[in-house]
């Protein structure tokens, strides 16, 4: 049967990759997105079957948020999603009651197994995630200050052709560049590009000081 699903984070770039990910399971058929808890009870989706809640929130975090979309959601499963994979926060997590803990740092492939598993009835935590020794932060990438200017068009979803216009370079330098950043972030598409600059907090360049050549 299908589902719908709900997306709660306060950071919409996060939500569009996870959404884009997300979007590619056969069982989902419908997707839902807020930005604060309050927000997400707001829409009242009493037949919503799954909740991806990211814990760190402005107003109200995802933990303490758990019991208020309980009741706004009551048959759906809630997953939380966390930048951090240490034991104690996944303890906390199942100590208040989620259905799940899914790190930022996990694959679309991961996601997409974790949907499968919550959608199931079974619990999805990390494995050995009681075990502060086997859990291990990813590896910051070092990435160059153009590659960085690269990525933040890129997590703005503009093409290559526009990217090479924008920053003055060729469109092979900028599919250099792409290809360079890919295999930094461990990933090979673009929106899992976008996840992985949000949950490794990428300081990136701001947009508005890179000449706007799409005026006019």
């Amino acid at each position: 049967m299908p589902a719908s699903l709900l997306l709660v984070d306060d950071h919409t770039l996060f939500r569009t990759g996870l959404r884009l990910i997300v979007q590619d399971h056969p069982a989902v058929a419908c997707i839902s997105e807020a930005g604060t808890v309050a927000e997400a009870c707001a829409l009242q989706l009493d037949d919503a079957d799954l909740v991806l809640m990211d814990i760190q929130m402005p107003g109200m975090s995802g933990l303490d948020g758990l019991r208020l979309l309980r009741q706004a959601c009551p048959r759906a499963r809630i997953v939380l999603v966390s930048a951090s994979v240490a034991p104690d926060a996944v303890y906390e997590a199942r100590m208040r009651g989620a259905d799940g803990f899914l790190p930022k740092s996990a694959s679309g492939e991961d996601i997409l197994e974790a949907i499968t598993c919550a959608l199931s009835g079974a619990p999805c935590f990390p494995p050995n995630s009681g075990n502060a020794a086997t859990t291990r932060a990813p590896a910051a990438p070092s990435l160059t200050a153009r590659q960085l200017d690269v990525l933040a068009l890129l997590c703005t979803g503009k093409p290559n052709k526009v990217i090479a216009r924008d920053l003055g370079l060729s469109e092979n330098t900028v599919r250099v560049h792409v290809a360079a950043i890919f295999a930094q972030l461990g990933v090979n598409s673009r929106s899992a590009a976008l996840l992985a600059a949000q949950r490794l907090g990428l300081s990136l360049p701001p947009l508005q000081t890179l000449p706007d050549h799409d005026a006019g």
